[in-house]
């Protein structure tokens, strides 16, 4: 089962935001996930799904993600630190 990252408008203007660095480590850890055979394994399902259905834990950092099982595709529709993230 593999899947297909997408970033969507808001996930990339959230990571223009972020220090340069920052914004490395979290795409190398993407392109990790992406690669991985099930993917999904790495994800926590949100609680509250309004914002997204899961997220990926990347450090500090959290990438809220929206799935099309269908299409094999992760939206990733957010990204920011944990502390602001889920306000």
């Amino acid at each position: 089962m593999v899947y297909k990252f997408v970033l969507t408008k808001q996930a990339a203007t959230d990571l223009r935001s972020l220090e340069k660095e920052t914004v490395k480590r979290i795409l190398k850890k993407l392109i990790w996930f992406e690669k991985q055979s099930e993917p999904l394994h790495y994800a926590k399902r949100l609680r509250e799904p309004a914002a997204g259905d899961v997220r990926f834990r990347i450090g500090d950092y959290r990438a809220i993600a929206l799935i099309n099982h269908k299409q094999k595709r992760i939206e990733i529709v957010q990204i920011g630190h944990r502390r602001e993230i889920y306000l």
